[in-house]
């Protein structure tokens, strides 16, 4: 029941229209009061309806005309009681098809209200996928990024072990050739360890070759290693561009998806909201009608709750 509307208002305003002259109708009872469901205004005008021949009843026998003869009072009421009932029954059925025209509209708005629900929690879940699908795309990228920084930190690593390498077979070399010159030195001073001092030197430049060698091959193995590491390196950025490729393709998709959803339920609020402005307007474009004279209330004797 709509909050405000009482059953005396009802009454009051239905007994204004019979005193001008007008049928009550659910129409013009909801424009004299300014408010009111139509539902509600029906069950009051049905109360109403169905109160009025107790109530004439008991006008009848309160009444009385002065040095009229009861039989004259007592014909006179029973026409004016079959012409309220007359009247009544055109009213009804006048009503009839104005109360099956707005339970109509009234099904088909909830219908579409149902359909705008429905479809608006298809698009939530939908964007909800979608937005899963960017941040795990996202998380891909992110774990990609710290991927290439550690790549790149082991490169950096790399090539300080290769730069104390170089240093190891520069600082080797240059005892060989200490071991050269000492030698040499030594050959010259005393010819008699000469056999000595050549074992030693070939023993000195065994060693040094060996040593050269062995840095050789580890020089080689970080190179390789190096190698390795710079195309581990390059697949890895070529999967970050990939990923953060298909990252801006599902951010696009997903805002070209969230436009067309924001768009299509503008348009499902647009509707529903002509919808219900059609709905609530249709009484107020309907012209009075006036009752027909056989069902008119003589404006001297109106009747009273």
């Amino acid at each position: 029941m709509a909050r405000g509307i009482t059953q005396e208002q009802v009454n009051g305003a239905i007994e204004q229209l019979l005193l001008s002259g007008e049928r009550p109708t659910i129409e013009r009872v909801r424009a004299a009061l300014g408010t009111g469901s139509p539902n509600t205004l029906t069950r009051m005008l049905d109360v109403w309806w169905q109160g009025l021949g107790s109530r004439l009843t008991a006008q009848r026998r309160s009444a009385a005309v002065p040095e009229a003869p009861a039989a004259v009072i007592e014909a006179a009421s029973a026409l004016w009681e079959a012409a309220l009932a007359a009247g009544q029954a055109y009213a009804e059925a006048a009503v009839a098809p104005e109360r099956a025209a707005l339970a109509d509209v009234l099904t088909k708005a909830e219908a579409a209200m149902a359909s705008d629900r429905a479809a608006r929690a298809s698009l939530e879940t939908h964007l909800a996928k979608a937005k899963g699908e960017a941040e795990a795309h996202y998380a891909a990228l992110v774990m990609s990024d710290q991927r290439n920084s550690d790549l790149q930190r082991q490169v950096a690593s790399q090539q300080a072990e290769i730069q104390a390498l170089s240093l190891r077979i520069d600082a080797t070399l240059a005892r060989h050739h200490s071991v050269m010159q000492q030698a040499e030195t030594e050959r010259a001073a005393a010819a008699t360890e000469r056999e000595a001092l050549q074992a030693h030197l070939r023993q000195a430049e065994d060693r040094a070759y060996a040593e050269v060698d062995r840095i050789r091959q580890e020089l080689k193995v970080s190179k390789a290693q190096l190698a390795a590491q710079t195309r581990e390196q390059a697949t890895a950025l070529a999967r970050v561009e990939e990923a953060r490729r298909v990252a801006d393709l599902a951010r696009q998709s997903a805002e070209r998806e969230s436009a067309a959803a924001q768009a299509r339920m503008e348009e499902l609020e647009r509707q529903f909201t002509r919808l219900r402005a059609e709905t609530d307007e249709k009484p107020a474009r309907r012209t009075p009608r006036k009752l027909a004279a056989k069902t008119k209330v003589p404006a001297t004797r109106p009747p009273n709750q």
